[in-house]
């Protein structure tokens, strides 16, 4: 008889979540940790991009010199209800991507399906920055490069559990 401990055969889960040094959580893998933080760095950006919407929206009167035209409080209504809007958008993304990484329940259908909606608004976005006269190319860019970080991260989200 022997006196040592029988040693079991390693599966490979187990022995790759013993030897993986990965800062990304268990629960989501690489890939999709990476799109968590994009989404959540691209929400702060909609978040602080919505507050300044507003700002110049209610500040629109102090950019004329003399006398401001007597309808100018109906021209700083469009740019604060969008405004909003981003702001509520990227407040949903923040909270999303934060809710996904703490594991709740349902957060990560929610934050792909809302990084979905984002990446349809951003291709909207790119073909009006391109289509109205005169095209802004540089606006055109930046939402192609949003688009494609948020539907990556969407189809990334969105994807079943392995």
């Amino acid at each position: 008889m022997t006196s040592r401990r029988p040693i079991r055969a390693a599966s490979s889960a187990g022995a790759r979540a013993r030897g993986a040094h990965s800062l990304a959580p268990a629960h989501l893998g690489e890939a999709t940790a990476a799109a968590t933080v994009a989404v959540i760095v691209g929400g702060i950006a909609l978040v602080i991009t919505g507050i300044g919407m507003i700002a110049m929206a209610l500040t629109i009167g102090a950019r004329y010199d003399g006398d401001a035209p007597p309808d100018v409080g109906s021209l700083a209504v469009l740019p604060v209800i969008g405004g909003l809007l981003v702001l509520l958008i990227g407040g949903g993304l923040t909270a999303g991507g934060v809710a996904v990484l703490g594991q709740v329940r349902r957060a990560r259908l929610a934050t792909g399906i809302l990084s979905a909606v984002t990446a349809a608004l951003a291709a909207l976005g790119t073909v009006a920055a391109m289509v109205n006269p005169p095209a802004d190319p540089v606006l055109a860019i930046a939402l192609t490069v949003a688009t494609l970080v948020f539907g990556v991260a969407a189809l990334l989200l969105l994807r079943p559990r392995r």
